[in-house]
């Protein structure tokens, strides 16, 4: 599978994911009405950066991206698809467009 249709697939995945936690967290009645939000987006980038370490998927390197550390690249492509397939098509998008501002 190409490397940048694994991080849609895996960005629709966490979608998915938080769509069900979505549910179970707004009927916890004792949690707090403002940490809602917040918690789902922990939940969604903690998928993502989980997601990507086991996948072992580093979107820098599929863009030809140099940087030192190549953990550093799983974990920018972790929170790429923790905030789901519209950021990460995005992403992707500048990225192809403007591909000397990162590798700067």
């Amino acid at each position: 599978m190409d490397g940048l249709a694994l991080v849609f697939l895996l960005a629709v995945v966490v979608e998915k994911l938080v769509e069900i936690f979505k549910t179970i967290v707004f009927s916890i009645p004792f949690f707090p009405d403002k940490f809602r939000p917040l918690t789902l987006q922990l939940l969604s980038l903690a998928c993502g950066l989980l997601l990507a370490f086991q996948a072992n998927i580093n979107a820098m390197d599929l863009l030809k991206v140099k940087i030192l550390n190549p953990m550093i690249g799983v974990a920018i492509t972790g929170l790429v698809i923790g905030k789901g397939a519209n950021f990460a098509h995005d992403f992707f998008q500048s990225v192809e467009k403007n591909p000397k501002k990162l590798g700067q």
